[in-house]
């Protein structure tokens, strides 16, 4: 008697809502970086914060050594509604030739008070150990910069040392995906392959991995001049 009592209260709903549920979702527009042709969603829904949608603000390509090697194509993101005050007020009445330049209105994209956001593709096969050793090189002299005492650089360190422990074993193949989550409030959330690590706590290490993207010397000079002029346009629509 079930299976007859199923299609009786089926037949009974409105056409148009079986519809609305059987109506896959629209996929979401991309945009390719252009040296990894890898491509990157003009946003993304993340579940790690309730569904907030980060938008993209520019993309680039990770390179090592002097042979330019492509290890991996990115995608910096942003809560954007929320980060735009706090941009535009940084940004002042500067234009965007000025904007380019100035590393103090680029320290606003470092801030907590807003969420953001990377994805990263593998160009290539890495090796964990070598992910880890980068982080090494990378993220210490980002959370020396902003520890204010001993304590905190060594909660930092420790941090860090949690953070490299995620990548040290195993490897990391070509289109491999790594998303980068800072969380209001100093968490940083780390998915591979849609696997989700344990949060980590720590404000230092959040600032150290992204400030890396946007501090004087960028993994990506040319990643960091397009985030700036991403957003520009939607801090100051008839500015330039």
């Amino acid at each position: 008697m079930i299976r007859p009592i199923a299609i009786t209260l089926l037949a009974l709903l409105p056409i148009a809502a079986i519809a609305q549920t059987q109506e896959p979702k629209k996929p979401v527009p991309t945009v390719l970086e252009t040296e990894t042709e890898i491509r990157f969603p003009i946003w993304m829904d993340l579940e790690q914060l309730k569904g907030e949608r980060h938008h993209l603000f520019g993309t680039g390509v990770r390179e090592k050594t002097i042979f330019r090697v492509n290890v991996y194509g990115f995608g910096w993101y942003a809560d954007r509604e929320a980060a735009l005050p706090i941009l535009r007020k940084a940004a002042g009445n500067m234009n965007l030739k000025r904007a380019l330049k100035d590393e103090e209105f680029h320290k606003a994209f470092l801030s907590d008070k807003y969420s953001k956001s990377m994805r990263w593709v593998m160009a290539r096969d890495v090796d964990g150990e070598d992910v880890a050793e980068a982080f090494d090189d990378i993220l210490e002299p980002g959370i020396r910069k902003i520890a204010p005492d001993k304590k905190a650089l060594d909660k930092g360190m420790a941090a860090m040392k949690q953070l490299r422990g995620y990548f040290a074993s195993g490897q990391l193949d070509e289109d491999d995906e790594i998303i980068f989550i800072w969380e209001t409030g100093g968490k940083l959330h780390t998915i591979v392959n849609n696997h989700e690590y344990k949060v980590i706590d720590n404000l230092h290490v959040c600032y150290a991995m992204f400030e890396t993207f946007m501090n004087d010397d960028p993994i990506d000079e040319d990643a960091k001049e397009m985030i700036i002029k991403g957003v520009f346009p939607y801090m100051f629509p008839d500015r330039n």
